[in-house]
């Protein structure tokens, strides 16, 4: 006897097509145009009330069918955003995905892979593992070195504290309340909410100030771990960075490396972004000693053009991620892993997790490194390009040179030096390119004052997109 019940849920082969191939052409249209669109186009809390939430402010028992739904979509939400793809998007640390890896984010999706333990996944997974040293290997980590991909840089982030916490505390709950870690005023966010959300007392996270490049400096670590040891603090963590997102600094890593090994201190580098300029020619030299990192935080959804989420956590002993992560419920011995098999649940906070590296694997054997490289080293060229144009003009001033495709400069007339007229000045800049639709770039504090900050990492961008941008800076004060 034939079972021939068809679930509501089911849709057919052909009708599958269809809806793949709406999709796929809006995608690729969307994707192809993107010069010809503005580069945001956003909406106020209340017009997309109006616009959207009206549409199905209750969910509704009869669906229209996907076309309507997805016509809905196209008129009343998909325009409303900033395009990061956009050639000229140069704000904040943007990711700009390649097409190979926007499909490998589809076959992720479309197959649904359960990537938390080794018996449900091992393709993928494995896929993961030689991802996963591939980058061991661009940052001439040793072998043995591993780890997992994670949403994003703050996941990675907080895994990497809470790692190094079990690391020092183990099961002594008495060295908690005195546990201290080290950063500096330049280090992302995401480090200093990561040791709260681990438990470290706000007033044991020391933000340390930088020197005059923006760097974090060994000497202002040891002097803060020596004055907390007499205090009878316990430090247990070091936070350097390799390519903050304010300028694009990198910390005395190899220096800050020799104290966290003459001190005993979990030394954790955070190069979400700046880790991929390792392709590079100059690159090993200008990330020396993150190779000594005990954990080391990348994005691949920044410098390495996939779409998000993808963040990695690498951890010189990956063993210090499971000691921190593993626990093992009944209801998974079914799926334990062999002795050279890795269930990833074992070492971050998800279980259930999606298959990230295909999007990766997929670009990287589609395009090789050879053009990937080349793009990195082209978009860190374009910030110096703009660099030099600042220069030229009397009335901009450089705060802070390009580093790792990061520009910081500000409109200075000659006939202005008042710092709050100044920072009004630039302002009123920031906010007048934006409004354009033409651009979008970010702001930020570089010693105090408001600076206008170009990230050029787009490998859409132009020498022309760069020199029209100048231009409307110009014609904007």
């Amino acid at each position: 006897m034939s079972d021939s019940w068809v679930s509501p849920l089911e849709v057919d082969l052909e009708t599958k097509r269809a809806m793949a191939a709406r999709v796929s052409e809006l995608v690729t249209t969307h994707l192809a145009s993107l010069r010809d669109q503005p580069v945001r186009m956003t909406l106020s809390r209340p017009e997309a009330k109006r616009l959207v939430g009206t549409v199905a402010p209750i969910a509704p028992e009869q669906g229209i069918g996907f076309e309507a739904a997805l016509a809905e979509l196209a008129e009343r939400v998909l325009p409303y955003h900033a395009r990061e793809p956009h050639p000229r998007f140069l704000g904040y640390v943007p990711s700009i995905p390649t097409f190979p890896s926007v499909m490998g984010d589809w076959l992720a999706t479309g197959y649904n892979f359960f990537a938390g333990v080794w018996p449900i996944a091992s393709g993928p997974n494995e896929l993961e593992l030689t991802v996963l040293d591939w980058f061991r290997q661009w940052l001439g980590m040793p072998n043995g070195t591993s780890g997992l991909l994670t949403s994003g840089g703050s996941t990675a982030a907080l895994m990497a504290v809470v790692a190094a916490r079990h690391a020092r505390v183990a099961d002594d709950a008495t060295l908690l309340p005195r546990l201290t870690m080290y950063t500096s005023t330049q280090a992302h966010s995401a480090v200093v909410r990561a040791a709260w959300m681990a438990g470290i007392s706000r007033e044991n996270v020391r933000v340390l100030p930088v020197d005059g490049a923006w760097r974090l400096r060994a000497d202002a670590v040891r002097n803060a771990v020596a004055a907390d040891r007499v205090a009878g603090r316990v430090p247990f963590l070091v936070v350097a960075s390799a390519g903050t997102t304010n300028t694009g600094a990198i910390d005395d890593v190899p220096a800050i490396a020799d104290l966290c090994g003459r001190e005993s201190l979990w030394l954790h580098v955070d190069a979400a972004y700046g880790a991929f300029a390792a392709l590079t020619a100059r690159g090993p030299e200008l990330l020396q000693g993150i190779e000594r990192a005990d954990s080391v935080v990348l994005d691949p959804h920044k410098w390495l053009y996939v779409p998000f989420e993808c963040g990695c956590l690498l951890a010189r002993d990956p063993a210090a991620l499971k000691s921190a992560f593993h626990i093992f419920p009944e209801y998974l011995k079914d799926v334990a892993p062999g002795d050279e098999e890795v269930n990833f649940a074992d070492y971050g906070e998800q279980l259930t997790r999606y298959a990230r590296a295909l999007k990766i694997w997929l670009s990287v054997r589609t395009f090789g490194l050879a053009p990937i490289r080349a793009m990195i080293e082209r978009v860190i060229e374009l910030a110096k390009y703009a660099e030099v144009l600042v220069r030229r003009e009397s009335a901009l001033e450089v705060l802070a040179p390009a580093q790792l495709g990061i520009l910081c400069f500000r409109a200075h007339p000659g006939d202005v030096d008042d710092a709050a007229t100044l920072d009004a000045l630039n302002e009123r800049v920031n906010a007048r390119i934006n409004e354009t639709g033409r651009f979008l770039i970010s702001s930020t504090k570089v010693n105090g004052a408001f600076s206008l900050r170009v990230c050029t990492h787009n490998w859409r961008t132009s020498e022309r997109d760069i020199d029209e941008l100048m231009g409307l800076v110009r014609e904007s004060f």
